[in-house]
């Protein structure tokens, strides 16, 4: 009887483990065919890409020197805030 439930279980665990398996398996397939779509993409229009990145890469380096000073960083939620109308809040 003991061999009999021991069978039974074991039969169970090798069906859900190999069920698990084959999902993970077309679940790796469906990741693997969309990195390669998505890799296809970048290779199209990589060119692009990095010409687009050489113009704006410079210019937001020199944002971000300018908004790094402790003055226009201090400044910049004062400005928001009168940009949307809100005043300061009272406590």
């Amino acid at each position: 009887m003991l061999l009999v439930f021991a069978i039974v279980s074991t039969w169970r665990a090798y069906r859900r483990a190999s069920r698990r398996a084959t999902e993970l398996s077309g679940y790796a397939l469906e990741q693997a065919t969309e990195l390669e779509r998505l890799t296809a993409q970048l290779n199209e229009h990589g060119f692009a890409l990095e010409h687009t990145a050489a113009e704006l890469f410079p210019k937001l380096e020199r944002l971000s020197v300018f908004l790094g000073q402790p003055l226009v960083a201090a400044t910049i939620p004062w400005l928001i805030r009168r940009a949307f109308g809100r005043p300061y809040r009272r406590r």
